[in-house]
């Protein structure tokens, strides 16, 4: 794949810097800093690298969480030449270590106090008359190594390429007027590559990048920070949209916010319209296109007019082109349905896999040309006008909250378990989010050492909500696995224990001890069948629970107990005894009946009469 001359970010970063000097580049309640500001402690990061040997082709994690301290170490690392690897400090140990193992990383930035910079040990030599791995993270254009979900049970490391982002962040900041008036909202995690353009688009476009000192904000915190930090953009995956239009109290629109770019799973109808009457002057951009390519290759702004159900993600941007192929490779006709293969002019320069780059990419022939393309394994159709909708998946790949997830990865981790036999991992739609289930044969009485065994090595949003223990997996006549029949085992006991979990709560309920209203709550949002919580010292992650239900779960308990708090305290009490201890201590009245005042946080109907009557006045 032929490239031009390399166009590094840190240098588009340098230019910001020293335009835009003396305005604030990252700000929060505790710290702003200036452009110079940014670009003397970036310098500084890289001569402390430079000066313990880091230099070119080498890869630096960066570890810490959301932060103006991460962003200077990244555009320090660039500057010393090297690769960044981001790493959220969240992530379970063992994945943590394997990302890290990948790269191989050969020294760490901790941002989590202040600024630590840590040499790792040299990789064991390979053994003899095998030779040594090729140096082969030694090319310029090496950005960053970003992780997806791996079919093999273990994170598959991307290498990014700085000409792709660099492209990206100057075309997202040009096509929609980025500039020194905008003030971005700070809200992805690390660990993916949306980062950069989250953290990055608006600091090479002289904006102001605001970060929220709270690591989890529910939906009032969210609009509380939008509308007190006078922000115009954010980024977002539609999961979290959805949450903070259900979620949020009675509150008046934000009127600074003017581009919401979504991105990582469907965007529907219902949801741009919802989200249009908390921000009537916002233009709702829907952004498509994965790491593999980097980072976005469609983008659609959402017209006022939204049609019903999921929206196109619209046309490419400049410098790739996409195409619907058909099983045999051919070019599909319009609204004829095939697998997306896109053409970047460029993307990510494949795999990391045992000290060798493996191409992601393969070749295609359209008119009678050559094109060398990334087969997506998304599924999808042109529309009569040039744009793209996007179908589904022609594979075992998913999305939750926008994170990539290969479904033989999970089931790998469940596999390696020793109480596991054998296991068929689905992915299932339920109230609130999209969740995965698992079906095993297995020691049922082994469940929850397994839950402990899944917490230490995959992220929250892979963990299974339901593990179903059979006798033995449904097997077709040839001796293979009955993947429908077990799907809808699967699909079933979701929309079962929905239906049970709808009828613990209910009009007339407020009431009562704290625990039995707690469990009330708890049964409802995970979506548990039973009758009753089996362990109280139970997480509400071990239930089912996950890190999108947890901000259903903050506005019930808000709702139902009419307290209010900040959502980090259900993650600090995150044991069903410890949520109901600090309710207990909230509202006074230990093991008694907590007071209720539903009117100070209104339940979703209540919102939506509120929604209604704005709209009504507005007509």
């Amino acid at each position: 794949m032929e490239r031009v001359a390399v166009q590094a970010v840190d240098t588009l970063l340098l230019r910001a810097c020293e335009k835009y000097a003396d305005a604030t580049a990252i700000t929060s309640s505790s710290e702003s800093i200036t452009y110079t500001e940014l670009l003397e402690r970036a310098r500084e990061v890289a001569g402390d690298l430079e000066a313990r040997g880091i230099g070119k082709g080498d890869v630096v994690a960066v570890l810490g969480r959301r932060s103006a301290s991460v962003v200077v170490a990244v555009f320090g690392v660039w500057m010393a030449g090297s690769i960044v690897m981001l790493v959220d400090e969240a992530l379970p140990d063992v994945r943590r270590e394997t990302m890290l193992d990948s790269g191989p990383v050969r020294a760490t930035i901790s941002c989590a106090d202040g600024r630590r910079i840590a040499l790792r040990p040299d990789p064991d030599p390979a053994p003899a008359g095998e030779g040594s791995a090729p140096a082969v993270l030694d090319d310029a254009d090496h950005a960053y190594v970003a992780f997806t979900s791996g079919s093999t049970g273990k994170p598959k490391a991307i290498i990014g390429s700085h000409t792709g982002l660099s492209l990206f962040l100057r075309w997202q900041s040009d096509e929609f007027s980025i500039g020194p008036d905008d003030r971005f909202a700070h809200l992805t995690n690390l660990s993916f590559d949306v980062w950069f353009r989250d953290a990055l688009t608006p600091l090479i476009s002289g904006a102001a990048l605001c970060v929220p000192d709270e690591l989890h904000l529910d939906a009032d915190g969210v609009l509380d920070f939008l509308r007190s930090r006078r922000i115009t953009a954010l980024h977002l995956v539609p999961s979290l949209g959805k949450l903070w239009t259900a979620g949020a109290a009675e509150t008046e629109p934000v009127p600074t916010v003017r581009h919401a770019f979504f991105a990582g799973e469907p965007l529907d109808g219902a949801l741009v319209s919802r989200w249009r009457e908390l921000f009537p002057s916002c233009q709702v951009v829907n952004l498509y296109g994965p790491t593999e390519t980097t980072l976005a290759q469609h983008f659609y702004r959402v017209p006022q007019g939204v049609t019903s159900g999921i929206q196109q993600v619209g046309r490419n941007l400049p410098q790739s082109t996409s195409y619907v192929l058909d099983d045999d490779k051919r070019l599909c006709a319009d609204d004829a349905v095939g697998q997306i293969f896109i053409a970047a002019d460029h993307p990510s320069h494949g795999y990391l896999v045992d000290g060798r780059i493996v191409s992601p990419f393969v070749e295609i022939h359209v008119g009678g040309e050559r094109i060398v393309a990334y087969p997506t394994g998304d599924l999808g159709r042109r529309t009569g006008q040039g744009g793209l909708e996007i179908l589904g998946r022609a594979d075992e790949q998913i999305k939750i909250a926008g994170v990539r997830i290969e479904l033989q990865e999970v089931r790998s981790a469940i596999q390696s378990h020793p109480s596991v036999r054998d296991v068929f991992v689905c992915a299932q739609e339920d109230r609130f989010t999209k969740v995965i289930v698992a079906v095993l044969e297995g020691d049922a009485t082994a469940e929850q050492d397994l839950r402990d065994y899944l917490n230490g090595r995959l992220m929250s949003v892979m963990l299974p909500s339901a593990f179903l223990f059979v006798p033995e997996l449904l097997k077709l006549p040839n001796g293979k696995v009955d993947r429908k029949a077990l799907a809808e085992v699967a699909r079933a006991h979701v929309q079962d224990r929905a239906r049970r979990a709808i009828g613990t709560g209910g009009p007339g309920r407020k009431t009562g001890p704290v625990p039995d209203r707690l469990e009330r709550i708890w049964l409802a949002v995970t979506g548990n069948g039973a009758a009753r919580l089996a362990d109280r010292e139970s997480t509400f992650f071990g239930v089912g629970g996950t890190s999108l239900t947890i901000a259903v779960l903050h506005a019930e308990i808000q709702a139902e107990f009419g307290v209010r708090f900040p959502l980090v305290r259900l993650f600090e009490h995150a044991s069903f005894n410890a949520q109901r201890r600090f309710l207990e201590a909230m509202t006074k009245e230990p093991g008694g009946n907590a007071p209720s005042t539903a009117a100070a946080a209104p339940g979703a109907a209540g919102r939506r009469r509120v929604l209604s009557a704005r709209r009504s006045r507005q007509l």
